[in-house]
């Protein structure tokens, strides 16, 4: 939920004088929106960063309200696989719910810290390519979690072709091009500062992410929008 406010606000002195400059400042206007979008992007980057020495891995908002959805709707049925799973925190909680979870990746440094810092029954990690695995593997799978990776990848809908007909759901996640109005501004301006990861080859709007899973032999079952984030649990049209 959102907050409630006294309709009289306290004064705040660094509004106050950035108002002011914003006055004398010798730009059009053309520029200082330039300007302020640049300041914009560096401090929502720099808070966003920063939050991850304030808030613990347990308690961080971004990474709890993914975890939450995905707990609401993995089962103890589910055997799941995470695919780029870095250092395994949403494997490891999912773990606790599913009726097993293998993490991979094919970082040698992340599995081996994965490995050092979460441990279950249930779950395993392995440094390995995922689509040599599946195709060599007799483990069967139900869930794919795709967190944070198809926004890194040049061919979108060829990757997901690759993994799909392994899995029963599929699980993406995202950053939301459509979390603020400014991006609109930034595109139209023909900004720089436009990406949320400097590795990233695509920020994806809302309506791009949904065509492209259909496209892809995806239904939709749900999508949610929330902090900065598209989650989207999706089901293989083969199977339904």
């Amino acid at each position: 939920m959102g907050v409630r406010l006294q309709r009289k606000k306290p004064k705040n002195l660094l509004l106050s004088i950035i108002y002011r400059l914003h006055k004398i400042l010798p730009l059009s206007a053309k520029k200082k929106l330039k300007l302020y979008l640049d300041l914009e992007w560096i401090f929502d980057r720099l808070s966003h960063e920063t939050s991850f020495h304030v808030f613990n891995e347990d308690s961080h908002p971004v990474r709890t309200h993914s975890i939450d959805y995905l707990k609401s709707r993995i089962s103890s049925e589910h055997k799941v696989l995470d695919l780029g799973c870095k250092y395994g925190e949403i494997s490891f909680a999912l773990s606790h719910i599913a009726r097993e979870v293998v993490g991979i990746d094919y970082s040698a440094s992340s599995i081996q810290i994965a490995k050092k810092k979460h441990q279950n029954e249930n779950l395993s990690f392995l440094e390995a390519d995922a689509k040599e695995y599946l195709a060599n593997t007799n483990e069967k799978f139900d869930v794919l979690i795709l967190s944070h990776i198809i926004e890194h990848l040049d061919e979108v809908e060829k990757f997901l072709g690759d993994f799909i007909p392994y899995f029963k759901y599929v699980y993406v996640e995202v950053p939301d091009f459509n979390k603020t109005y400014l991006n609109e501004y930034r595109k139209l301006l023909d900004q720089k500062l436009i990406y949320s990861d400097t590795d990233h080859v695509s920020e994806f709007d809302r309506f791009e992410l949904i065509e492209i899973l259909e496209n892809a032999g995806l239904q939709i079952l749900d999508a949610t929008f929330a902090f900065g984030i598209q989650k989207v649990w999706c089901a293989n049209k083969s199977n339904s």
